[in-house]
């Protein structure tokens, strides 16, 4: 019987001719562990065929067989040497030689010497192996170009990336600009719509007042002359009543106008909201279109799927096929030693497969999070859905709304010009009777300028008659004559009762270019005189300037006492407790503790006035009114504390409330 010969260094049992590190698909490499144990076991057989053939010997009394006990070694001092070579067989002779004594190379391959085939083969089978190991570093380099090639796509996708990253924000930044100056153009409309109405507003409040004003003075004039003229108390006056029509008529044509005004307003106040909802409406659109497009991402981000498994195991590489390699070296080292090292090979097992439970513990964890994480993008989407069916609900609704709106806005437009209309067509009909009743009233008003010029005549004769110079009183006639040459040519006077309380007399002069005004106390106060600059001539009533001097005259109580003419502080409209009526407040200032307030309510144009005294005052007030650095805060303190009632008392002024304020 002849023994299993050993492979050749330099060759494994992995097929013939086929050297170690090969990387290839043979039948041998395919078998992977049986192949190995075939190998062990060819060993064993080998070592116990030749312990029987020296037992045989021995008991036949001949020498001892050249047989080896000794296994081969695996790997340098300690294994199977490398490839054949010089090298090579010197470690084969260096591991022989530390076998025992007695004991000599196995002779049961035969002899130990190679034939030119075997040689031939063994060279040819290195040239393979040269060739293999060169494809081999040319895998490795076409491994490694591969490797930078996949880099070289990861940055350039991570660049693109970034670049329509980058073209995202830019395009929201740009829509961002585009929104702030539609935002900035509409609040430039808005402010220029406001001054206009704010400026149309003060000037019909101007127009009206000096209206309002000029009425009441014709009115109080033919009064007193109808009061004066004793034949024209029991007569019917027809100017009066044609000035109490035109006055009348100015008044519905106020009212008409603080309702065009008011509708206006809410003209204006409709298109603002119009405008707002079509805003919130893009924004809604806006903003469904970008929940529609993150719930897109976030399904495609939510898709599982599942990877298939490969059929065909793939191929072991060089680095597999050599750590299996050394792996079976290991556990052959430990079959040698024994029992010892089987502990060793169960207690490297037992490690191993702790590794294997606790990494499969973490792949379940893991499994399981992710199973989590698809539980909540799947919620996610679903509120995602329900909020964009909120929304669309919501946006439907709104759409209604703004249909509803814009019916009921050309419904109120049509109203509104039918109303303005059917006004126009009333406010010219009352125009033609008026203008009728104008002219008959101009036709009887000349009758009587002619009658009232004859009575003029008349009279002037009897004044001639009557006023010839008396003997003895030349005297003191030529000295009143040189008083008031020393005063000037007399424009007005009058004896009435000043805002603030005190009864005054008042007398206008005029003495070359200046004009001055005397006033004093009635009966017995000192004469006071007041320069009346161009300052406050410009201000006064061109038609009637004198009257509206002699009421902002007034006393300042000092110390010194003295007669003083009340400077206007300010004008403004303001909106009063407690029925809210809307007055157009004007303040005039005696002394730093008496003002006077005038007010005219916008919506019945009646006139309320008070008086504010040192009386009326309490130290709190005193000390914030002296607080005040300009007129329009003092303007502003003493409008906290007004208050008006229609049609009782009218305004009326409380210190505590201005100085809570």
């Amino acid at each position: 019987r002849q023994p299993v010969p050993h492979a050749p260094f330099g060759f494994c049992g992995r097929g013939k001719g086929a050297p170690c590190g090969v990387r290839g698909r043979d039948p041998a490499r395919a078998a992977g562990p049986k192949t190995m144990n075939k190998v062990i076991s060819g060993y064993f057989d080998d070592a116990h065929r030749g312990l029987q053939r020296q037992q045989t010997d021995a008991a036949r009394g001949l020498a001892p067989s050249a047989s080896n006990v000794q296994l081969p070694p695996l790997r340098p001092n300690s294994g199977p040497a490398s490839m054949g070579g010089e090298g090579g067989a010197e470690r084969e002779n260096t591991s022989w030689e530390k076998v025992g004594p007695g004991l000599t190379h196995s002779q049961s391959m035969g002899s130990l010497e190679f034939s030119q085939e075997q040689v031939t083969r063994g060279l040819q089978a290195d040239s393979y192996q040269q060739a293999l190991q060169d494809n081999s570093k040319l895998a490795r380099k076409v491994r490694s170009l591969q490797d930078q090639l996949a880099i070289t796509s990861a940055k350039k996708d991570a660049f693109m990336a970034q670049a329509q990253r980058l073209e995202r924000e830019f395009k929201k930044g740009r829509e961002q600009s585009d929104t702030l100056q539609r935002e900035l153009l509409e609040a430039k409309r808005e402010v220029g719509q406001l001054t206009k109405d704010a400026s149309e507003a003060i000037t019909m409040m101007n127009e009206m007042r000096k209206a309002h004003i000029h009425e009441v003075r014709l009115l109080q004039r033919g009064l007193q002359a109808r009061n004066q003229d004793a034949s024209m108390r029991n007569r019917v006056n027809d100017v009066a009543d044609l000035v109490d029509k035109v006055g009348r008529a100015v008044v519905q044509r106020d009212e008409a106008i603080r309702d065009r005004m008011k509708t206006q307003v809410q003209m204006d106040k409709m298109s603002k909201d119009m405008r707002i909802l079509h805003e919130e409406c893009g924004k809604l659109k806006r903003s469904n279109k970008q929940l529609a497009e993150k719930l897109k991402e976030a399904r495609r981000k939510g898709k599982f799927v599942v990877k298939k498994t490969e059929q065909e195991a793939p191929e072991d590489s060089d680095e597999e096929f050599e750590s299996e390699l050394a792996i079976f070296e290991k556990r052959f080292q430990i079959m040698e030693e024994g029992p010892a090292g089987l502990d060793i090979l169960a207690s490297n097992l037992s490690k191993e497969k702790q590794d294997l439970e606790k990494k499969l513990r973490a792949q379940a964890q893991a499994m399981k999070e992710l199973h989590g994480v698809m539980e909540g993008w799947k919620h996610a989407a679903a509120e995602k859905d329900e909020k964009i069916k909120e929304l669309n609900e919501r946006l439907t609704a709104m759409m209604k709304h703004q249909a509803r709106l814009e019916e009921q806005i050309a419904n109120k437009r049509r109203e509104i010009e039918e109303a303005v209309a059917a006004e126009r067509s009333r406010l010219e009909a009352r125009i033609a009777e008026l203008e009728e009743e104008n002219d008959d009233a101009r036709e009887l008003a000349d009758g009587m300028e002619k009658a009232s010029s004859a009575l003029t005549r008349e009279l002037v004769k009897v004044h001639e008659t009557y006023a010839r110079p008396v003997p003895g009183a030349a005297g003191g006639t030529a000295g009143e004559g040189k008083a008031d040459a020393d005063k000037g040519e007399q424009l007005a006077a009058a004896t009435q009762s000043a805002k603030t309380g005190e009864q005054l007399k008042l007398e206008i002069y005029r003495k070359g270019k200046d004009t001055e005004l005397r006033a004093r106390e009635v009966p017995n106060g000192s004469e006071c005189c007041v320069k009346l600059g161009e300052d406050i001539l410009k201000d006064l009533d061109k038609e009637d300037r004198w009257v509206e001097l002699f009421s902002r005259v007034g006393v300042d109580p000092g110390p010194p006492r003295r007669i003083v003419v009340a400077s206007q502080i300010g004008q403004h409209e303001a909106s009063l407790q407690p029925s809210g009526a809307s007055l157009l407040l004007t303040v005039f200032r005696y002394s730093a503790h008496r003002y006077f307030i005038s007010g005219m309510d916008l919506s019945s144009g009646t006139l309320a006035e008070v008086a504010v005294v040192e009386s009326d005052m309490t130290p709190e007030l005193k000390s914030k009114i002296a607080a005040c650095r300009d007129d329009k805060s003092l303007f502003n303190l003493l409008a906290k504390g007004l208050s008006f009632k229609a049609g009782s008392s009218g305004l009326s002024f409380s210190a505590a409330a201005a100085s809570r304020a």
